[in-house]
């Protein structure tokens, strides 16, 4: 767990706690702007990095700093609308979803790249515990 991943976990919690700061006050804006616009789509930017590296594809930094923008405003976007559809808007509701889909995207396990083979599922004459059945037909029985 690195902890940029710890980070961006926290960091709804963190816009949730600076809701209870005066309204208007400078320091409540800022950290609800900066989570609003970084920290959702860079949870989920972070799962992306690690699937596109599987493939031999890195993610360069200003790739992931507008997919990071644009990720975060579309999912704002659709919390959003998803409680005025309902009827139950508040800023608090909407930080809270967020958070809570923050924190479940940075903690997310990134998958890893396939592992060697063993050399138990190499040995000659012993079947290996994963390995696709073999292509030849079975021998017949008189």
């Amino acid at each position: 767990m690195t902890a940029l991943r710890l980070t961006l976990a926290a960091s709804g919690w963190a816009a949730l706690a600076a809701t209870h700061l005066p309204d208007g006050s400078p320091l409540r804006v800022l950290i609800a702007v900066a989570f609003m616009l970084t920290c959702p789509g860079g949870a989920i930017v972070q799962l992306g990095r690690a699937a596109l590296a599987r493939h031999n594809r890195p993610m360069d930094r200003l790739e992931a700093g507008v997919m990071t923008v644009t990720l975060s405003l579309a999912l704002g976007a659709l919390v959003s609308e998803a409680f005025f559809i309902t009827g139950t808007y508040t800023l608090t509701r909407t930080t809270i979803a967020l958070a809570a889909i923050t924190t479940i995207a940075a903690l997310c396990p990134v998958p890893r790249r396939p592992a060697k083979p063993t050399a138990r599922a190499t040995r000659p004459g012993k079947p290996a515990l994963l390995a696709a059945p073999s292509r030849r037909p079975a021998p017949r029985h008189r």
